[in-house]
């Protein structure tokens, strides 16, 4: 086709567009072919970008050649996928274990709490049990300690009256029975293995044998001297106080009834205390008639003491202050003449003795102290009651404990299972992702090529990070334009598929060549083949050379080509050079195009449509950078009118000292020769489909 300025458009109305080239019309500058590689490079992760599969090595040895496909794997399109496959599962196995090791660590920490929890439960479960134990040894010291103090009371005021009293018969079976009771359950303790309790129990014994004997002598001169040898009593009742002092200190530690358990101890002491002082004040009444000042000392001391520790005990459980409350304010209550009887003994004035009234304060206080006893009894009730709170608190805590023991070791296998099956199905899931990520990634080069066919690199950097791409100016490039001569009248005695693989396989031949210099193929539209230099990438003067160099070369591989459905026919191109200014930018968002703008591609095209066939039409800006640059050889042409432009002086370039390469014939060699010889295997696809056969081509 005879192409005119107006078929080429440009100027600064009508822009020059880029349209995508076919996959084999892979063309640019070197400069700008490195960005690209670089920009695909980056894209797809530093590996080597490839719109072809990579061509195949031979391997070093056939050792090695028989190792490599055992190496590779590729996925369902044909990917090769390097991935060692016994490291790859063993990876898979480590990443199993791991995964199954995460669950089992919390299960491992919830099992070992759940037996933590069960070993307190069974410790608190003993303790309770143990403490149970603890409390009834208690009871039954305490009853030895009642009964030693009741017959220590009976057994002051029968020396203090110097008579046998009634009572002391049933009050000495009451001490051996309670004795009894408590070696049984002392049996296991000190207490009862002590060899100075063992020596006060038989003085005790002794004791009671004088006091039966029918006759007693001087009973008030010898009373006041006997009631002082009554420590016997006094010993074990203090080493039965200490003990059980002791085991309530213990029990009180480690159970949540110390509170009761400190006002049981603090209302033993207040009824040892208040009965010594009662032994004081019988002697007042009934024996002396006046205390001695160490006894007087004594007796206050121990009535103080009594009191505190009464009020202690009060203070520790508030149902004794209440019990204590009613007590003191009962109808017939002794408390009002304990009271004044203490009054008495506190002033301490001579008086004569008097049984009756001794005996009277002996009723009296044994009723108060009785009352405390029942007090005593009340917190054993309570203690007894919390502690089996403790005890069921205890066995429902130990249930709980074995049954989520039960549970953790029932539910750990099946979580085990379910977290292997899903690591299972993610380790199969990653592997597919992988492999697809693997082809997305080819398939992403693949586009990156053919976009960065279609638009310069650095358009193409811009446009993916979403950013406007604004017109550029330049200030000096070199435009080159050509067409086939006759290409309407060989088109019209051609059938289209004869035309498009002739076309084919000239700009196969153009492609391959113009590789070799700085230059940007911007278009082909039919037979029109559109070239610069000088843009995107500016490279000073070199632009006119460069177009120049390109053009001969171009000129000289056309001559060897032959129709491929005419043998023996040869085409032949019109070619026209310009330089100057334009403009070049992106237009559109749905197909953007890279165009170019300026009187400069308007004056290029009329160069070309304005030539002879087989001849480099330039202009005499052209001309003058060539003359810049030197070693071109140019003839001019003559001044001459060109459409839109009136007269112009242009010129034929003729040729350079030396353009390509020489062969062993003397004969100009381009390496883009091979590809036009190689055309024949190398037919694209998409033409083999529809012409359903070769494509002959012959070349000489």
């Amino acid at each position: 086709m005879d192409a005119s300025a107006e078929d080429c458009g440009g100027g600064t109305a009508d822009p020059v567009v880029a349209p995508a080239p076919p996959a084999h019309d892979v063309a640019g500058p070197v400069g700008v072919r490195k960005e690209e590689d670089a920009l695909v490079v980056q894209e797809a992760g530093g590996k080597s970008p490839s719109l072809l599969p990579p061509p195949r090595q031979p391997p070093s040895s056939p050792a090695a050649a028989a190792a490599a496909p055992a190496k590779q794997r590729k996925s369902g399109t044909g990917v090769v996928l390097g991935a060692d496959e016994p490291q790859m599962a063993s990876n898979k196995r480590a990443h199993l274990l791991h995964m199954m090791a995460l669950p089992f660590i919390p299960i491992a920490a919830l099992i070992v709490q759940n037996c933590c929890a069960m070993a307190g439960a069974l410790r608190l479960h003993f303790l309770a049990r143990d403490m149970e134990h603890q409390v009834g040894i208690t009871v039954e010291g305490t009853k030895l300690l009642s009964a030693l103090q009741a017959e220590r009371g009976e057994m002051a005021m029968s020396l203090i009256t110097g008579t046998q009293r009634s009572s002391l018969h049933a009050t000495f079976r009451n001490t051996e029975l309670a004795i009894q009771r408590a070696l049984m359950e002392f049996k296991s303790t000190f207490l009862m293995k002590n060899v100075e309790i063992e020596h006060h129990l038989a003085n005790i014994s002794a004791k009671r044998s004088a006091i039966l004997e029918p006759t007693m002598g001087d009973k008030r001169a010898h009373s006041y001297h006997e009631v002082w040898e009554l420590e016997d009593y006094g010993v074990i009742i203090s080493m039965v106080m200490e003990h059980l002092a002791g085991t309530i200190r213990d029990m009180s530690s480690a159970t949540s009834t110390w509170k009761l358990l400190i006002a049981y101890k603090n209302i033993l002491r207040c009824i040892e205390n208040l009965s010594i002082a009662a032994l004081y004040g019988m002697h007042y009444f009934g024996g002396a008639g006046l205390l001695a000042p160490a006894p007087f000392a004594s007796f206050v001391q121990r009535d103080s003491l009594g009191d505190e520790y009464l009020l202690s005990a009060t203070q520790f459980s508030p149902r004794l202050q209440t019990e204590l409350h009613n007590f003191k304010v009962a109808p017939n209550s002794p408390f009002a003449n304990i009271t004044l009887r203490r009054k008495e003994i506190y002033s301490n004035k001579p008086r004569v003795p008097d049984a009756a009234l001794a005996e009277s304060y002996f009723t009296e206080t044994s009723q108060y102290l009785g009352e405390i006893q029942r007090y005593q009894d009340l917190l054993r009730v309570l203690i007894s009651e919390q502690m089996d709170v403790d005890l069921k608190a205890a066995e429902q805590q130990q249930a709980v404990a074995v049954a989520l023991l039960v549970l953790v070791l029932g539910i750990s296998p099946v979580i085990i299972f379910l977290v292997r099956n899903a690591t299972q199905t993610i380790q199969a899931f990653g592997e597919s992702l992988y492999t697809r990520t693997i082809e997305l990634k080819a398939e992403k080069r693949k586009s990156d090529r053919l976009l960065f066919q279609m638009l310069p690199p650095a358009v193409v950097k811009q446009l993916k990070q979403q950013r406007q791409v604004i017109a550029e100016n330049f200030e000096s490039v070199t435009i080159y334009f050509s067409d086939i001569v006759g290409f309407t009248e060989l088109s019209a005695i051609s059938s289209p598929m004869e035309v498009v693989n002739m076309l084919n396989g000239l700009y196969w031949l153009f492609d391959g060549r113009i590789r070799k210099y700085d230059v940007y193929k911007v278009e082909t539209i039919g037979d029109a083949y559109m070239v610069v230099s000088g843009l995107p990438h500016r490279n000073g003067d070199r632009h006119a050379g460069e177009i120049a160099d390109m053009s001969l070369d171009l000129v000289s591989g056309v001559k060897r080509y032959i129709i491929p459905h005419r043998p023996g026919e040869y085409l032949r191109i019109r070619v026209g050079i310009n330089t100057g200014p334009c403009v070049a930018g992106v237009v559109g968002s749905t197909m953007p195009r890279y165009c170019l703008f300026g009187d400069t591609i308007n004056t290029a095209s009329r160069m070309e449509s304005t030539g002879q066939a087989m001849q480099i039409h330039i202009s005499q800006e052209t001309k003058q950078y060539l003359d810049k640059i030197g070693g071109y050889i140019v003839e001019r042409r003559g001044s001459m009118e060109v459409k839109g432009k009136g007269n112009m002086e242009t010129y034929w370039l003729m040729g350079k000292e030396f353009v390509g390469d020489v062969n062993e014939n003397g004969e100009r060699y381009s390496p883009a020769d091979d590809k036009l010889n190689n055309f024949k295997e190398n037919v694209p696809e998409f033409l083999k489909i529809i012409t359903e056969g070769s494509i002959d081509i012959d070349v000489e």
